[in-house]
């Protein structure tokens, strides 16, 4: 399994000014022959009292793929995103 991209990415509305919410789809490729699924997810982008971030991973859908790894994938690349600026 492999994360792809994630698409669509749309900002909740949210009333903390140190927590961003945010909807997206989750592309992952998979198989000997690349298959495609597009994951519906929920993200939460928390920056804590001492600095630190801290993100959250809802998949709101059945994926072919242990969920605890893909959410840590996911993990990683909404931090990368983060970082470049897209999750602002």
């Amino acid at each position: 399994m492999k994360l792809k991209t994630i698409e669509d990415i749309k900002r909740k509305e949210s009333y903390l000014y140190y927590r961003n919410d945010y909807m997206a789809s989750a592309v992952f490729e998979y198989g000997k022959e690349p298959k495609e699924e597009k994951i519906p997810i929920d993200i939460t982008i928390e920056k804590t009292a001492l600095g630190e971030v801290k993100v959250s991973i809802t998949i709101n859908g059945h994926i072919n793929y242990p969920m605890l790894n893909a959410i840590k994938v996911l993990k990683d690349k909404v931090l990368k995103m983060q970082s470049e600026g897209i999750f602002n």
